[in-house]
Parts: structure tokens; sequence; C-alpha cells
């Protein structure tokens, strides 16, 4: 049923999907140049004096965002069959995982802009595929708990 509680952790994996679409993932700044790098979820930004030095466009990251909050509503909508359900979030925990290692490969691009030893600010945008991939891995669990529910019931009829 919807009302369950792996529903509420399918509804937090969309809620932290979506709002990496909207907050920043990382940044750096070096006060003494004004020069800048930022990784958003659609660009890898580096300015100098005001001037655009480096733009690579990372939208991929975002499509990803994307694409695992709709593997996650329809999860969430697919409660009456749970090994279907099962297999969706596992897909949608790969795409996460893919989420998450570009963010950190990028980052590490970006750190390589100007001053290395200076170290780029994390934002929230960067924690929120974890939040997700705890969250999408707790609703796993549930559904396959009530699934073992399920069939030790079948099996006293």
């Amino acid at each position: 049923m919807i009302q369950r509680i792996q529903s509420v952790f399918l509804l937090l994996v969309m809620i932290a999907m979506t709002l990496m679409l909207f907050f920043p993932v990382w940044n750096k700044q070096n006060p003494e140049t004004g020069a800048k790098a930022s990784l958003t979820i659609a660009t890898l930004l580096h300015e100098a004096n005001g001037q655009v030095v480096h733009k690579q466009n990372v939208i991929y990251l975002g499509i990803g965002a994307a694409v695992a909050i709709v593997l996650a509503s329809i999860s969430l909508f697919s409660y009456k069959n749970r090994k279907l359900q099962v297999m969706i979030n596992l897909i949608n925990t790969l795409v996460i995982i893919g989420v998450l290692i570009g963010e950190v490969l990028l980052s590490f691009k970006g750190e390589k802009f100007f001053l290395p030893a200076v170290k780029g600010a994390y934002g929230i945008g960067f924690y929120m595929p974890g939040v997700a991939l705890v969250c999408n891995a707790l609703a796993n669990r549930f559904i396959r708990r009530d699934e073992m529910l399920v069939r030790s019931m079948d099996r006293l009829r």
C-alpha cells in the first residue's frame, strides 16, 4: 500500500534528488585574485577577473537526477508488484551512484583550476545523492521485508 514506510523513503529520494537540482554542488573562490570555480547541476564554470576561463556543460548530472526522480515515483506507485518495485529501486541505486561519482569526479577536476592547495566547499547539492542513496536502500529493505511477510502468510494457508 502507498502509506507504508517504504513509500516515505521513496518520497524522500524524490525530495533529495529534486533539491539537488536547485542547490549548488561545489564552489571554490580565491579572495586574492577574484577567481571562482563552481559546479552546478548543469555547468562546471571557472571565472577569473570576471571572464569565463573554462565552461563545461555537465547536464548529464541533471538528467541523472531527473531519471532518479522518475524511477522513484514509478516505484512509489507500483506498490502492488513488489518484485518490480525492488528491481526499479536497484536500477535507481545505480543511477544515483552514477550521479554521485560524476559529482565527485567533476569537483576534483574543478579543484585543479587554481590553487590546488586550497580546497573548495561542497554545497547542499553534493550531499543529496548520498541521502537519496540511503533512503533508497532503506525503501528496498522494507519492500523485501513486506514480500517475505506475504510469502510467510501464504505458507500458512
